[in-house]
């Protein structure tokens, strides 16, 4: 069974432009420190939106027409961030009145360890370039990483673009960086729905993309 590891997670997503009255705002916020365990608050201007953060790393960002949320480098499990995300929806949809989510861009990021000899980068130039590798001298540098990109774009049964980067973690040359950059276009007026595209995304890398992966070496064995 292969171990995932958490890096990144995030939730974009359109909606209609509105007002952002700074007591709203400030409400918001006295709604979600606690639960979602935001200590700070800045607002962007007069009516233009706010950060809410967790030091570097975690913020959730309103704006007139968006809201972004992200966890980055995060050790928390997926599922307590889809648990912020509904507690973030409701108060959103409460307090704000945002009435759909026109758009939503989900973003996962995990890392898969290697268990091999050879670094990631030496499997990727193993199983993907092959006998091509000798060419790289026409560049006259030396190569010190290498992956891929695969965009699957929407179609009549599936709604959304997902779009796919496998490389070598460069912090750390035994781990893979996984990354499903997807878009989804039906809006969402039942905001809980919003859950089905961060699993769907979340599984894409997990039962899908980690497989391939692993799959480019099984005919060595």
């Amino acid at each position: 069974m292969t171990d995932y590891i958490p890096l990144t997670f995030g939730l974009e997503a359109l909606y209609p432009p509105m007002a952002l009255p700074s007591t709203a705002l400030r409400d918001l916020y006295n709604r979600l420190a606690e639960p979602c365990r935001f200590t700070e608050f800045r607002q962007l201007g007069e009516g233009q939106g706010a950060r809410l953060a967790e030091g570097n790393n975690r913020h959730l960002t309103l704006t007139n027409d968006r809201f972004i949320y992200r966890d980055e480098y995060t050790q928390r499990l997926f599922s307590t961030f889809c648990e912020d995300v509904q507690q973030l929806l409701a108060s959103l949809r409460e307090i704000l009145h945002i009435p759909v989510l026109l758009h939503n861009k989900v973003l996962v990021r995990l890392l898969m360890p290697h268990r091999g000899q050879e670094t990631t980068v030496d499997y990727f130039q193993r199983t993907m370039v092959g006998q091509a590798s000798q060419h790289f001298n026409f560049f006259k540098r030396p190569i010190s990483g290498m992956g891929f990109r695969l965009v699957f774009p929407p179609n009549q049964q599936m709604r959304s673009t997902f779009q796919i980067r496998i490389e070598p973690y460069y912090r750390d040359l035994k781990m893979f960086f996984l990354e499903n950059s997807a878009q989804f276009f039906d809006p969402l007026v039942d905001l809980n729905g919003a859950s089905q595209y961060l699993e769907e995304a979340y599984n894409f890398l997990k039962e899908q993309a980690g497989p391939f992966l692993l799959s480019l070496s099984s005919g060595d064995e």
